[in-house]
């Protein structure tokens, strides 16, 4: 058995996904009102490990050594006592700014800038710092402008906190079975710990393996998605079960026909990343997650490269590396190491494991040096010709084709050599290197502005920045920058929640600036009715430049979101395009339809899906009716599953709810009634007991005979919201649910 905390657990336990210029409210400027540090003899301690942290000296020293705006390699520990706070923790930007010492004075202190809190999570809540805590710092360093030695912002997390008054902020998992490693996979108990030990949203930074027997199937292998989700447990008991999310299959591919189902009390070991869905799921994060076996068998696994030949090139353009080169350096990598460098790499093509697509843009070949599988190299979803996703209309791949890819290298689970998705594409096919890449500017014009939101750039001046960046640098601070669509590239979508597009000063095409990847207003991802932007339309966008490849300037992608839309700061649905935000435009209590269930459409009710995450639960058609010929089966689990009907504007008012259910099954149903406030963010609000305001009303005991539950809600103005009834953990029983109405008092 084993005892860990979340802060012994830094590795494993921290996100990897943060975007860097969403806590920028303006341009960074370096504090000049803290105490100035009073230099003594001091002395440098540790080695900047857990076991061995730098002190504050010892870190100033490291940083010091750095390049002028470089950034340290590895994460390093850093322990002292907090001397001075510059930027308390907040919900606004979640992260802080302070000063520690050995000591606790001023003497020697190293300043930590813009560290998440806890867990490597954004605060939300918790204890605040304060001069006298005492806290260990995991992260990288830097030396701002050659003259600040300073963490690096968003890339250092708290790791511990000790009160002045001794408390500790630690979140223990106890009695860890396993390690996580194929060799020594966790128990489901284990897995289930480390998830529900994460913050809301957590998730894992590494995936780990997982050992278990299935309990149930939730969701069985389709060719539509490819994917299944099921519960798994040490003993195929539902005891310490744990929800196994979209899992895909064998290898780490999609699930196609022919391929074995799976069944209850089959054995299988998992490969995935944790989570702590809502606060309230843990379970395995969809799109890492995959049976790595199932009874024993671990087919699917990509093909090792064949026989070896003679390595050739030295991977620049003159002299591209061969198949057999690049697998040598990949296979020399530790598992899961890439490559500092990215190379060109000459072939032809073996076979085409992913062919080029509209959905996802990228495609997956092996190349070798003669076309066949003698040593051949893995090419791992490249994207297409300039670095551009394929569309529709561009060339496919075929065996046999000559092409050049660039790309970064890595050795996959440690016996997968090939190229690093993200970081590669197909430079060129059979010596075309046309096609998807991005128009150079015009002409240049006249540079204006400063870069602030009172004297935004403009394009002109945003492309002569960029353009003076070394190839793939991008700026250290982030610029606001002023135009108007020209047109756009990537229309915002739900999938990725950004969108590309050029901006000029006058709308035309001379003397344009690329906006590549930008996130929506106040720096979040674009959701599913929200404006789209258009031609024409004025813009300011807040963002970091690069230089891509040395001759595309360009935004960089994750330190760039729209500031304003014709002058607006938030989403009122009205700009843009034509897609209906939450504010005018939308759904409206007379829009809202289907409330006997009786219209269906691929297996699912219409306007019974939100398209924010209100929507959990399984839903399926019964013919089991309170009125009419169907009603919805709400499937019931071990967490909290929500019907939920779309988005809909209502005007501030008391409504009333009534609809009807049942158990679906002989167990005894549970459920809680009410809706979702939808925004920035999503808040729930359910019925609340009459003597009790502070407690969820639930329907309890619901048996096999109808019932109806009616409740009311108040909204004090206008709100968007998605009605919703809870199907509550506490049975976990499948309910039907008929004849929903709303009306306005």
């Amino acid at each position: 058995m084993k005892k860990y905390s979340i802060s012994l657990l830094c590795a494993a336990l921290s996100l990897g996904f943060f975007t860097a210029c969403e806590d920028v409210p303006a341009p960074y400027n370096i504090p000049t009102e803290d105490p100035t540090p009073v230099v003594t003899p001091a002395e440098p301690k540790g080695t900047g490990t857990l076991e061995d942290p730098f002190n504050a000296v010892a870190a100033t020293q490291a940083a010091k050594a750095l390049e002028s705006g470089a950034e340290s390699e590895q994460d390093y520990y850093i322990q002292g006592i907090v001397s001075s706070v510059a930027d308390s923790y907040s919900t606004n930007f979640g992260n802080a700014s302070f000063y520690i010492s050995d000591d606790g004075t001023a003497s020697n202190q190293f300043y930590v800038y813009r560290a998440l809190y806890l867990g490597n999570q954004k605060y939300t809540s918790g204890e605040n710092i304060e001069a006298g805590d005492t806290v260990i710092i995991c992260g990288k360093i830097t030396n701002y402008r050659g003259n600040t030695p300073e963490t690096v912002q968003n890339k250092a997390y708290l790791y511990s906190l000790k009160k002045g008054d001794g408390t500790s902020s630690q979140t223990p998992v106890e009695n860890l079975v396993g390690s996580g490693t194929i060799e020594d996979p966790y128990t489901s108990a284990s897995a289930l710990l480390i998830a529900s030990a994460l913050t809301s949203g957590g998730q894992t930074r590494d995936a780990f393996y997982i050992k278990g027997k299935v309990v149930s199937v939730k969701e069985q292998f389709s060719t539509q998605y490819g994917n299944a989700s099921f519960y798994i447990s040490d003993d195929g008991t539902t005891t310490d079960q744990f929800y196994i999310f979209r899992s895909l299959y064998l290898g780490n591919k999609k699930w196609t026909s022919g391929d074995k189902q799976l069944k209850e009390g089959d054995e299988v070991i998992i490969c995935a990343k944790l989570t702590n869905y809502m606060g309230n799921t843990p379970e395995t994060v969809q799109g890492s997650t995959y049976i790595y076996s199932l009874n024993g068998e671990t087919g699917g696994v990509t093909p090792t490269p064949g026989p070896g030949g003679d390595a050739k090139g030295t991977g620049t353009l003159e002299d591209p590396l061969n198949a057999v080169a690049a697998n040598n350096i990949a296979s020399a990598l530790g598992s899961g190491g890439k490559t500092d460098q990215a190379y060109y790499i000459k072939g032809k093509v073996v076979s085409v494991k992913e062919q080029f697509s509209a959905q996802y843009g990228n495609a997956s070949f092996y190349i070798s040096d003669d076309g066949t599988t003698a040593g051949q190299f893995y090419i791992f979803r490249a994207l297409y010709l300039g670095n551009q996703k394929w569309a529709n209309g561009d060339k496919q791949l075929k065996e046999g084709d000559e092409v050049i890819v660039y790309a970064k290298l890595t050795n996959y689970m440690g016996n997968t050599p090939e190229t690093l998705q993200g970081e590669t594409y197909l430079y060129s096919l059979n010596g075309e290197t046309a096609g998807g890449t991005t128009p150079t500017p015009g002409p240049s014009g006249e540079a204006k502005g400063t870069g602030s939101l009172a004297d935004p750039y403009n394009s002109v001046a945003a492309n002569n920045i960029a353009s003076a960046l070394a190839s793939g640098a991008k700026t250290s601070e982030a610029y606001y920058i002023k135009g108007k669509v020209v047109s756009v590239k990537e229309q915002f979508s739900a999938q990725y929640g950004n969108a590309s597009f050029y901006i000029s000063d006058d709308g035309t095409s001379t003397d344009q600036f690329y906006v590549f990847r930008a996130l929506y207003f106040g720096n979040q991802k674009w959701v599913s009715g929200n404006s789209q932007i258009k031609a024409g339309d004025e813009v300011v966008v807040y963002a970091k430049l690069t230089n891509y490849m040395g001759n595309t300037p360009e935004t960089a992608q994750g330190d760039c979101y729209i500031y304003s839309i014709n002058g607006k700061t938030e989403d009122d649905g009205t700009g843009g395009g034509d897609t209906p935000g939450p504010g005018t435009g939308g759904s409206t209590l007379a829009d809202f339809t289907n409330g006997d269930f009786e219209t269906w459409a691929d297996g699912q009710p219409t306007g019974w899906k939100s398209a924010s995450t209100a929507s959990n639960a399984t839903l399926s058609q019964s013919n089991d009716a309170h009125g009419g010929s169907y009603s919805v089966k709400v499937g019931g689990a071990s967490q909290n599953k929500r019907l939920a009907y779309k988005e809909l504007e209502l005007e501030a008012g008391t409504y009333d709810c009534s609809f009807w259910t049942k158990a679906a099954t002989s167990s005894v149903a549970s459920l809680c009634p009410g809706y979702a406030a939808v925004g920035s963010s999503i808040t729930y609000y359910y019925d609340k007991m009459e003597d009790d305001a502070t407690k969820n009303k639930y329907v309890n005991n619901i048996g096999q005979e109808w019932q109806q539950v009616k409740y009311s809600f108040t909204l004090p103005t206008k709100t968007t919201v998605c009605l919703v009834v809870m199907n509550s953990k506490t049975t976990g029983t499948d309910l039907l649910i008929d004849d929903f109405t709303i009306t306005k008092k």
